[in-house]
């Protein structure tokens, strides 16, 4: 057993496997247990993180490679979407993503 693992060991009870191990567990669990709305609001919040922290041009050419030959139409349509009157804030459309994971059509 090397120092850090008896450091480990002394400090929280567990090597530094054990607790890695730890750590892979309280995700699969804490990942288990979201509603699929939970899941896709983590999601949407993690990638909002991903690309906000990215320069324009590297975000660029990951919608690029994203959309492939689409690109130009997608920037066509984000852009009249932008000028229109009538589109609702970022928030009021994340509000609104239903999930229908039961092919109900929200019908129980």
């Amino acid at each position: 057993m090397n120092q850090n693992d008896k450091n480990k060991l002394e400090k929280f009870g567990m090597t530094h496997n054990q607790i890695v191990e730890l750590k892979a567990f309280l995700v699969e669990r804490y990942v288990d247990n979201m509603s699929t709305k939970d899941l896709v609001a983590y999601v949407t919040d993690d990638l909002d993180r991903y690309y906000e922290d990215m320069s324009d041009a590297e975000f660029i050419d990951e919608a690029k490679n994203y959309w492939e030959d689409h690109y130009d139409e997608v920037v066509e349509e984000v852009k009249e979407y932008v000028d229109c009157d009538f589109k609702k804030s970022i928030k009021d459309r994340r509000d609104d993503i239903f999930i229908d994971i039961n092919n109900t059509g929200g019908k129980y």
